[in-house]
C-alpha cells in the first residue's frame, strides 16, 4: 500500500502545476454538483489558501520593489536609454489597464451570474473616499501598520522611496541591500511553497462556490477567456504594431510580427518572458534595433513590462466586481488603474505574479478576494494571451526608443508577402 500511495504521489509531484490545479479545478466543481450546499465542508481548503497568499503578499511586494529600487541606483545613471524606455513602459501600461477596462465593462464579464457578497471582507457598504484623499492615503503615516493591515498602495510607496534612498548610500548600503536581496528570496520560495497547495485551495473554492450556487457558476468563464485573447490582440495589432512599431518605429506591421513570431510561439507555450529573452533580442536585432538599446530594454522588459498582465488584471477585476453584484465607482476605477499599472512592475518575473497582482488590485480596489480562487483554475489559459502581449511590448518599446535616439540599424531580413 505504501509503494502505491508513493507512485500515486511521485506521479502527482511530476505533473506541471497548471495540470494540477486544472485537475483541482474539476474535482471541485464535481463535488459541488455532486454534493451541493454540503460541498462547504471543503471550504476551508479554500480559505488557508486566501490566507496563505495574503500572508506573502505585502512582506514580498515590499521586498522585491526595495531590490529593484535599489537596482536602477539613481535615475540619472540609467542615462537617456534607461529613462525613455520607463517612460514608454508606463504610458503602454496605462493604455493597457484602460483598455482591459474597456473590453470588460464593454461585453459586461461577469454579468449573468450574481454570487452574494454579504459576510465578505470588502463590501461597497464603506464610503469612498475623494480622488484627491485616496492620493493621498497612499502616503503611510506609519510602514508596520501599513504591513500589519497589508495596505498595498502604501506599501508599494515605500519601497519605492526607500529603495531610491538605500542607492544613494552606495557603499554603505550594499549591506542592507544584500539583506533585502536575501529577505526577497525567501519570500519568493515561500511564495513558492504556498503555490504547491493551489489544487487543494482551488478544489475547495470552486466546490464549495458551485455547491452552493449551483453548475451556472461557471458560464462566465468562457466570456473572461474570449475577453481577454481579444482585448491582448486588439492592443497588440493597434498600439504595438500599428502605433509604436509602424507610425514611430517606421516599420512594416507584418515585418515587424513576422520576426517577432517564433518568440510570440515559445512564450505561449511555456508562460515565461523571462525564458523567451534570447528569442525576443534576435527578433528585435532582426528588426534593426542597435544592440546596445535591445541588450538593456528587453531584460528590463521582461522584469518590469507587463502590458498583457495589466489588461488581464483590469479584465478580472471588472469580472469580480460584476460577478458579486457590486457597482464601481469613478474613484475606484481610478485605483484600478493606478494599482495594477503600479502592481504589474512590482510583482512582475516571480511565479505566480498574476495571482498575487489580482490580490493587490482587488485589495486596492475594495473588492472580494474571493474572486482570486474562482479566476485560478483558468489562470494559465489567460496567461498565454497576457504573456504574449507582454513580450510583444518589449520589442515594440526596443523599436521606439531606438528610432527615437537614431540607433535603428537597416532590418537584417525584410519581410516577404
Amino acid at each position: 500500500m505504501d509503494i502505491i500511495m508513493k507512485k500515486i504521489y511521485k506521479g502527482w509531484r511530476s505533473l506541471h502545476l497548471f495540470t494540477r490545479t486544472l485537475i483541482g479545478f474539476g474535482i471541485g466543481v464535481t463535488l459541488g454538483v455532486i454534493l451541493g450546499p454540503q460541498a462547504s465542508i471543503f471550504e476551508f481548503l479554500g480559505t488557508i489558501l486566501l490566507r496563505l497568499i495574503n500572508m506573502v503578499v505585502a512582506p514580498l511586494v515590499l521586498c522585491l520593489l526595495i531590490s529593484a529600487a535599489a537596482d536602477i541606483n539613481d535615475y540619472r545613471t540609467l542615462g537617456k536609454i534607461g529613462v525613455k524606455t520607463i517612460a514608454v513602459f508606463m504610458v503602454t501600461t496605462i493604455f493597457a489597464v484602460i483598455v482591459g477596462m474597456f473590453f470588460a465593462l464593454t461585453f459586461k464579464v461577469g454579468k449573468g451570474v450574481a454570487i452574494t457578497n454579504e459576510g465578505l471582507e470588502a463590501t461597497t457598504d464603506v464610503i469612498v473616499p475623494s480622488i484627491v484623499d485616496t492620493l493621498i492615503n497612499i502616503i503611510p503615516n506609519n510602514i508596520f501598520e501599513a504591513l500589519s493591515e497589508s495596505n498595498l498602495l502604501q506599501i508599494i510607496f515605500f519601497a519605492l522611496i526607500f529603495g531610491l534612498a538605500l542607492s544613494k548610500l552606495k557603499e554603505k548600503g550594499i549591506l542592507v541591500n544584500k539583506v533585502i536581496y536575501g529577505c526577497r528570496d525567501a519570500m519568493l520560495n515561500i511564495t513558492n511553497m504556498v503555490l504547491e497547495i493551489t489544487p487543494l485551495g482551488v478544489m475547495g473554492i470552486m466546490a464549495n462556490v458551485v455547491g452552493k450556487y449551483g453548475i451556472k457558476i461557471l458560464l462566465p468563464y468562457g466570456k473572461v477567456i474570449i475577453v481577454t485573447f481579444l482585448a491582448c490582440i486588439f492592443f497588440s495589432l493597434l498600439i504595438h504594431g500599428l502605433i509604436m512599431a509602424h507610425f514611430i518605429g517606421k516599420l512594416n506591421v507584418r515585418h515587424f510580427f513576422f520576426e517577432m513570431k517564433d518568440a510570440i510561439l515559445f512564450v505561449i507555450s511555456t508562460c515565461s518572458s523571462l525564458a523567451t529573452i534570447p528569442l525576443t533580442l534576435a527578433g528585435t536585432k532582426r528588426l534593426g534595433v542597435d544592440d546596445k538599446v535591445s541588450n538593456f530594454v528587453i531584460p528590463f522588459g521582461a522584469v518590469v513590462n507587463m502590458d498583457g498582465t495589466a489588461i488581464y488584471e483590469a479584465i478580472a477585476v471588472i469580472f469580480a466586481a460584476q460577478i458579486y453584484g457590486i457597482e464601481l465607482s469613478i474613484t475606484q476605477l481610478l485605483l484600478i488603474l493606478l494599482s495594477a499599472t503600479i502592481a504589474s512592475i512590482g510583482t512582475a518575473g516571480i511565479p505566480g505574479s498574476g495571482l498575487v497582482m489580482l490580490v493587490i488590485v482587488l485589495n486596492a480596489a475594495g473588492l472580494p478576494i474571493e474572486a482570486v480562487g474562482l479566476l485560478a483554475g483558468i489562470d494559465r489559459i489567460l496567461n498565454m494571451a497576457r504573456v504574449g502581449t507582454n513580450i510583444i511590448g518589449d520589442a515594440a518599446t526596443a523599436v521606439v526608443v531606438a528610432k527615437t535616439r537614431g540607433e535603428m540599424r537597416e532590418a537584417v531580413e525584410l519581410y516577404k508577402s
